[in-house]
């Protein structure tokens, strides 16, 4: 497992907030992450202080043609060389296909290996979970200490809490589960808009109101704001993307919920390789700045001048390239220090900067 940071190591500190009883609390942050080589580099050089503070909600990736099972084979070898010490990690395979021979199954080969790395992992359920997928979160949280997580919602449809409560026994049933070793996510997937906001709103807090009748360890409100592409934008100069998936949370944060999001990225699952012009995704309070450089022939250099652009903008930190390990790798560019990278560098980058901003952002601070 990497914890090196070589030349862009960084000391964030710690943002506690005493409670009543003199303990210290720390709100967590679920970022729905994709399993893949980007996210996971973003993931290998998370600072130390905000281990604990971060649960990554990983989905893995389809896309083997030797099927689920090597998906699944994949996502551990990329996992065993990222995950940090001490981090727990969430894993969702609804979008692995079932095996088609074999006694192999991807979550259950997930666990076994992560456990005998030190890895903590929590299996996701769902609602609709076969049977047989049911039984082996319930192998996979039982090697894990007896935790999983239970996700509400999807593409296709806004959690519900009268589904909720039909299903939820069989569920837990099913994986042999109990309510309070689970956290809950309410995921409403892609909302781009004030109006997608004030639609899902109140079906949030009504299930929110659900949630709470029952012990859950957590409950996660969590969305997707990013579009499917960036393609749209206007090159060479900034352009703004407002964050509504935090504009959700801050909506209902009074009712105890932790936060949720899908990083960078849409909540979509893309498939196949990509090259696109030199881009960066970068957060900011309300908005995440986006960059995209025109090339100039076949090559990547116009992310120099990107990244140069960004380093002297006002959204860039007071703390420079001490504000995270992406932003570290970005203002090594600005001065032509390191190659300019590639989509997984950009996406590892821009990750990199959106976990420190978030977790800044939803961590309790003193008054």
């Amino acid at each position: 497992m990497s914890t090196a940071h070589n030349e862009c190591n960084i000391d964030v500190g710690n943002c506690y907030l005493d409670d009543q009883r003199g303990r210290c609390v720390l709100m967590a942050y679920f970022p729905i992450l994709k399993g893949r080589e980007g996210e996971m580099k973003a993931i290998s050089n998370v600072d130390e202080a905000l281990i604990s503070h971060i649960v990554p909600v990983f989905e893995v990736s389809p896309g083997n043609a030797r099927g689920p099972v090597q998906d699944a084979y994949t996502f551990i070898q990329r996992a065993q060389e990222a995950i940090p010490p001490n981090m727990t990690i969430a894993v969702d395979t609804r979008h692995l296909s079932e095996p088609r021979e074999g006694i192999r199954r991807p979550i259950r080969d997930i666990a076994t290996d992560l456990h005998a790395w030190g890895i903590p992992v929590l299996p996701v359920a769902h609602l609709d979970d076969a049977p047989e997928r049911l039984t082996d979160v319930g192998f996979a949280a039982a090697l894990h200490g007896g935790r999983a997580i239970v996700r509400l919602g999807d593409d296709s449809a806004d959690p519900d809490d009268k589904e909720a409560e039909a299903n939820l026994s069989r569920v837990l049933k099913g994986a042999g589960l109990r309510t309070e070793n689970c956290a809950l996510i309410l995921d409403v997937f892609e909302i781009r808009s004030e109006r997608d906001v004030t639609r899902v709103e109140p079906i949030v807090r009504k299930c929110i109101s659900w949630a709470q009748q029952h012990p859950w360890q957590s409950v996660i409100v969590a969305a997707g704001a990013m579009p499917e592409t960036i393609s749209h934008v206007p090159t060479n100069i900034a352009t703004p993307i407002r964050r509504w998936d935090l504009e959700l949370w801050r909506r209902v944060q009074e009712l105890g919920v932790d936060y949720g999001d899908y990083g960078i990225a849409h909540p979509g699952m893309a498939h196949g390789r990509w090259a696109p012009m030199p881009s960066l995704r970068y957060t900011d309070s309300d908005v995440w700045w986006t960059y995209r450089w025109a090339k100039e022939g076949s090559g990547n250099a116009p992310m120099y001048d990107l990244c140069k652009a960004l380093t002297a903008a006002d959204h860039w930190p007071p703390e420079g390239r001490g504000y995270s390990w992406g932003d570290c790798e970005i203002a090594l560019r600005a001065i032509g220090n390191a190659g300019p990278g590639n989509a997984t560098s950009w996406r590892a980058w821009g990750t990199s900067h959106h976990l420190a901003h978030v977790s800044a952002q939803t961590r309790p601070s003193r008054d």
